[in-house]
Formats: structure tokens, sequence, C-alpha cells
């Protein structure tokens, strides 16, 4: 029986923070009121040239792409090259290149999604047997998860904050197999959209959502084995 909860621990040592993990990333990139901010200071509506009460719609329309609630993303809206007198008629606000690659975005964030689900039943299971036969490793598998997978997410967050660049470069070669994600400011919308700003500061959003729940993990189980390990030398 050792043996087999030290597999559940471990189990659930890895789990647990791939399931925090993969949830920091969906509340970040389903917040439509972070999108909606970054619109306004990076100037959206302007370089785009999408008519300013439909931005709104647009971004609405993205999000629920990505949830998998859209079929496709040949989003529509209007436009206004010049000013909001000169209103072209509702047009696809994405070409096909764009429209391409956010299939293959959608494609691997529904994928981590259900990982994350799968995820999720696994660490269930291990929990329950845990409770069962060893309620202390639990708390050794959530500090000792918690504490290795914050070193890893705390290099990961770094290699963006101090070479954004090279390293989202990085993360596209490794994801995904073609060069669609390579985009031209003069013909795609969609860098105008999400710019390297927006990106930038999602991925702040993404480390904080992640490394404060492990944080308060590590914390809280550290002082509940130190406090079990005082009291047993007593």
């Amino acid at each position: 029986m050792n043996k087999s909860i030290k597999i559940f621990s471990v189990l659930l040592g890895i789990l647990f923070p791939v399931i925090i993990f993969i949830s920091g990333i969906e509340v970040a990139v389903f917040d439509k009121a972070f999108y909606m901010d970054q619109m306004e200071k990076n100037q959206v509506t302007k370089n785009t040239g999408v008519y300013p009460p439909d931005m709104e719609l647009v971004v609405t329309e993205m999000i629920s792409y990505l949830k998998g609630n859209r079929q496709d993303f040949d989003i529509k809206a209007r436009l206004a090259p010049e000013n909001a007198k000169n209103v072209v008629d509702y047009v696809s606000v994405f070409n096909e290149k764009e429209i391409t690659h956010m299939d293959d975005v959608r494609d691997l964030l529904l994928f981590f999604l259900g990982l994350r689900n799968a995820a999720m039943s696994l660490a269930l299971i291990a929990f329950v047997i845990l409770l069962k036969y060893n309620k202390k490793a639990i708390l050794k598998a959530l500090f000792y998860g918690s504490i290795i997978f914050m070193v890893i997410f705390l290099i990961i967050g770094a290699c963006f904050i101090f070479n954004f660049s090279d390293t989202f470069i990085l993360f596209h070669q490794l994801f995904f197999s073609n060069d669609l994600w390579i985009m031209d400011p003069s013909t795609d919308r969609l860098i105008w959209i999400v710019p390297e700003p927006f990106f930038f500061t999602m991925i702040g959003r993404m480390v904080a959502y992640i490394l404060v729940p492990l944080g308060l993990t590590t914390l809280t189980t550290g002082l509940v084995l130190f406090k079990q390990t005082r009291t047993n030398k007593l």
C-alpha cells in the first residue's frame, strides 16, 4: 500500500499545479473586461479602422469562438476608415490567414482545457484515496508539487518578462506547425487587435493567476506540515 500511496501522492502533486496553470490561462484568455481595457489603451479602433461601437461585438465574438461557442472566426463588423461619418457596411474583419491561425489557437486552447478537465478527475481520485489512507500525503503532495511548479512558472514568466520577443517566438514555434502566426500589420488586423503590449500584459496576469494560488497552497500546507512535525517532536 505504501507504494500505491507514493504513486497517488506524486500524481496529485503533479496534477494540482497543472490544473492551476491551465485554469489561470483560462481566466486570463476569457476576460472580456481586460480585452476592452486593452482595446482602449492600444488604440485598437483607430489602428484597425473598426467602427468604435462595433469593437465590443468583435471582442465578444472572439471570446465566444475561443470558448468553442461560435463555429467560425469569420467575424463581421462595420469599418470607419476615416471617421464615424464614413462607415462601411458589415465586412469580414479578418482575412483567411488570420482565420486559419485562430483555428489552430482554439484547437490548442480547447485541448488544454480538456486536459485540465481530465486532470481534475484524476486528481480527485488521488485525493479521495489519500484522504482515506494517508491524509498527510495530501499535504506533502500539494506542498512539494506547488513549490516545484512555482519555480518552473517563475522561470517561464521571467523569460517572457525579460526577453518577451524571443520567448514569444519560441512558444509559437513549439506549439504551431506553420508560420501563420507571423502577422503583417499592413494586411492583418489581428496584430493590431492583440499587439505585443496586449500579450505582455496578459501573460503577466496569467503568471499572477497561477502563482497566487500556488503560493497560498505552499504557505498553508507548509505551515500545517511544520506544526505537525514540531508537535511530533514534543
